[in-house]
């Protein structure tokens, strides 16, 4: 156990683009899919310090969920918001005073491991702000607004940034504060930081940690499984 690790779930979006329904609570591998990340971390850190951060209206079924499939495990549940920044400053709000770093992970991300925060959080001691990624091997292209390629963009030094992102407690709470006034729509907790002049570096990751998002991601994941 890391005594002075907290660990938010942001589990409080909407789930636009994957259909009608909560992504976070269909089945995967027999499991809701946002308790995935919750038995994966949960020996990391003291018991009651994984705050999960959930749509206001989902509350009680969350936590119901929660009860019913991992009894013994103690967690946090707070209400987001409707931007993910505030959702996750809420979360900040409720970690134990002991917390100096923290970890932001998606709860869409079922394959995150243990082994893969620990990395994180070496890197974020050293650094103040740490996250996993995978270099961008792909080709890019920019266009216009017609869809007209208008540049093919260098891939040297891109990379897709995944989570579990981890931070100084004190730096990450301040870069809130920094951006709170801020006419900006934050999609992670590491731009967050960068905007308040925090230093963040990369953990190169090799191994699987997708993100759900489409339905087809876990019907396939689910037939994969079955082979």
């Amino acid at each position: 156990m890391i005594k002075d690790l907290g660990i938010i779930i942001a589990a409080a979006g909407t789930s636009s683009r994957f259909g009608s329904d909560d992504k976070l609570l269909e089945k995967l591998d027999g499991m809701p899919l946002f308790l995935h990340s919750v038995r994966n971390f949960y020996s990391l850190c003291p018991a009651g310090n994984i705050i999960i951060v959930v749509n206001p209206g989902k509350l009680a079924e969350f936590e119901y969920i929660a009860g019913t499939y991992l009894p013994e495990y103690q967690l946090g549940f707070v209400a987001g918001a409707e931007l993910r920044a505030e959702s996750v400053r809420n979360g900040l709000a409720a970690l134990a005073p002991q917390t100096k770093f923290v970890a932001i992970q998606d709860a869409a991300r079922p394959w995150s491991s243990s082994g893969l925060l620990k990395k994180c959080l070496a890197a974020a001691r050293l650094h103040g702000g740490a996250v996993p990624a995978k270099a961008v091997t792909d080709t890019l292209k920019r266009t216009n607004e017609d869809g007209r390629i208008i540049d093919t963009v260098r891939r040297d030094n891109l990379w897709r940034v995944e989570t579990p992102q981890v931070f100084n407690f004190e730096q990450l709470l301040d870069a809130n504060k920094q951006i709170s006034d801020m006419n900006m729509e934050f999609t992670d907790d590491a731009s967050i930081m960068e905007a308040a002049g925090y230093e963040v570096y990369i953990v190169s990751n090799q191994e699987k940690n997708m993100k759900i998002t489409y339905r087809k991601d876990i019907i396939n994941e689910e037939n994969d499984s079955a082979c």
